[in-house]
C-alpha cells in the first residue's frame, strides 16, 4: 500500500496538468450538479432526524432518497438504527438524488421520460437491494446496542456537519476522477467503464453521449447510478462512520442495486416503446 501511494503521488507531480484538469472537471460537476440540491436538504433533514428518535426505517429511506447519497448513510447514523434496519436504510438509500436523476441525467439524455424511468428504476432497485441485505424487514429488530442519543442539532451545527460531509463528497469525486484519468491513459479502451466504476457522475455524463439507443443508454445509466462506483462507496462509508458495513458486503449490495436498476430501466423503456 505504501508503494502504491508513493507511486500515485509521483504521478500527480509528473502529470500535474492531467491531474489538475481531472480535478477541475469533477469539482465543476460537484458545484453545478451535486451541491445545489444536497446542501440545504442535508442541513434540514439532519436537524429533523436529530429531533425524532423513533423514525421508521422506511421513512428514513424516503428522506435519504429525497436528498441522494450520502444523505441516507448520514441520517441512519443520526437515527441510532442498528442491525438489519441499519443495513436496510444504508443499502436502500445509497442512490443519486431525484434532482440529479430527473434534471441532470434526463437533460443529458434529452428525454424527460428517460429521467423518470431512471428515478423509478434506481429507487425501486435500491429498495429491493435493501430488503435483500436486511433479510426482509418483517419483524426486523435492531440487533445491537444503539448509539447514545445526541442532542438535537442546531442550525449552525447542522451546517457545520453538512459542510464536512460535502467536502468529503467533493474530495472523493476529485480523487477517484484523477485515478480514473490515469487508468484511462494506460488502458484507453477501458476509459468509459473505468470512469463509471470509479467516479459515477463523470461516467454517467460520458454514457449519455454514447451512440447507443436511448433505451440502452438509460438502462446503463440506471445500472451505473444504482451501483454508485467507488466515489459513492467512499462517501457512504465516511458518512456512516463506525457503523459502516464491512467493505465486501457494501460492494456486493451496491452491485446488486446496480444490476436490479439496469434490468428495471431496460424493461420500462421497452414497455414504453423507447429506442
Amino acid at each position: 500500500m505504501r508503494l502504491m501511494l508513493a507511486a500515485a503521488m509521483a504521478l500527480l507531480l509528473f502529470r500535474s496538468e492531467m491531474a489538475m484538469g481531472a480535478v477541475r472537471d469533477s469539482c465543476r460537476l460537484f458545484v453545478t450538479a451535486v451541491m445545489p440540491g444536497l446542501l440545504p436538504y442535508m442541513v434540514l433533514s439532519s436537524m429533523l432526524v436529530s429531533r425524532c428518535r423513533s423514525l421508521s426505517p422506511g421513512l428514513l429511506v424516503l428522506l435519504g432518497w429525497c436528498g441522494g447519497s450520502p444523505t441516507g448513510a448520514r441520517l441512519a447514523a443520526l437515527s441510532g438504527l442498528t442491525g438489519r434496519e441499519h443495513r436496510f436504510v444504508c443499502v436502500a438509500a445509497a442512490t443519486m438524488s431525484p434532482m440529479f436523476l430527473l434534471g441532470t441525467c434526463g437533460g443529458w439524455l434529452g428525454s424527460a421520460r428517460a429521467g423518470w424511468v431512471l428515478l423509478i428504476s434506481v429507487l425501486a432497485g435500491g429498495a429491493a437491494a435493501g430488503a435483500m441485505a436486511a433479510g426482509g424487514m418483517r419483524g426486523a429488530s435492531g440487533g445491537g446496542e444503539a448509539p447514545a442519543a445526541q442532542a438535537p442539532l442546531t442550525l449552525g451545527a447542522a451546517v457545520e456537519q453538512t459542510a464536512r460531509t460535502l467536502l468529503t463528497v467533493c474530495g472523493t469525486m476529485a480523487v477517484w476522477r484523477v485515478l480514473a484519468a490515469f487508468a484511462a491513459e494506460w488502458l484507453p479502451g477501458m476509459a468509459l467503464p473505468l470512469s463509471a466504476l470509479l467516479e459515477v457522475t463523470c461516467g454517467v455524463r460520458q454514457l449519455s453521449q454514447q451512440p447507443l439507443p436511448l433505451a440502452w443508454r438509460t438502462a446503463l445509466i440506471a445500472g451505473v447510478t444504482g451501483a454508485g462506483g467507488m466515489a459513492i462507496l467512499t462517501q457512504n462509508r465516511a458518512a456512516a462512520g463506525a457503523q459502516a458495513m464491512p467493505l465486501g458486503r457494501q460492494i456486493l449490495w451496491q452491485a446488486v442495486h446496480g444490476g436490479l436498476s439496469f434490468l428495471l430501466a431496460l424493461g420500462l423503456m421497452t414497455l414504453l416503446g423507447e429506442s
